[in-house]
């Protein structure tokens, strides 16, 4: 009997190493997100949820370019993922947003962007998109994204349109 307890550590040991695998870590600060823009993907991290209901109601899901969070992806604006819109007044929490999908927006005003990370070749703005959110789990909001973007440059010098982008992932729905 003594020898198969010795040999349960082992195992353990090398089952933990097996599974490590690549998996995503969630951090406190936010969830993880993986976001691609034609057919190139991009890792977004520190993914957060912030939110009204009622009048003015709103979503707002923010995230940070993983692979390069101190680097600006066009100058003075920096990387990272942002889909905001309306939420409808039948929406008074976030349990309720389950299952839905709403359209998200763009503001255009030169320091904002729906996504931008260094190697998209500029900020990206939404034509027209949409955000599904899945089902709440404590403060964890899963969502999906896509839609057809215009292509900003960042010196204001070329515009591409009908660019198509996706993402998915988790984010961490804050309090104001």
């Amino acid at each position: 009997m003594r020898r198969s307890f010795a040999i349960v550590p082992v195992w353990v040991a090398l089952c933990s190493a097996a599974c490590g695998g690549d998996s995503p870590v969630q951090s406190d600060s936010g969830g993880q997100a993986r976001v691609t823009i034609a057919g190139k993907a991009f890792g977004v991290s520190n993914v957060t949820l912030s939110f009204a209901f009622g009048e003015g109601a709103y979503f707002r899901i923010e995230g940070d370019d993983e692979a390069h969070p101190d680097e600006d992806c066009v100058s003075g604006l920096s990387g990272g993922l942002a889909l905001y819109g309306e939420v409808p007044a039948d929406v008074k929490s976030l349990a309720d947003l389950a299952g839905r999908e709403l359209p998200f927006e763009f503001t255009g005003d030169g320091d904002d962007a729906n996504l931008c990370f260094v190697g998209s070749n500029g900020l990206l703005g939404v034509e027209n998109g949409t955000v599904r959110f899945g089902a709440l789990e404590g403060t964890k909001m899963p969502f999906s994204f896509a839609g057809q973007f215009v292509l900003y440059d960042g010196m204001g010098q070329s515009e591409t349109p009908g660019i198509d982008s996706s993402g998915s992932g988790v984010a961490h729905a804050i309090t104001n």
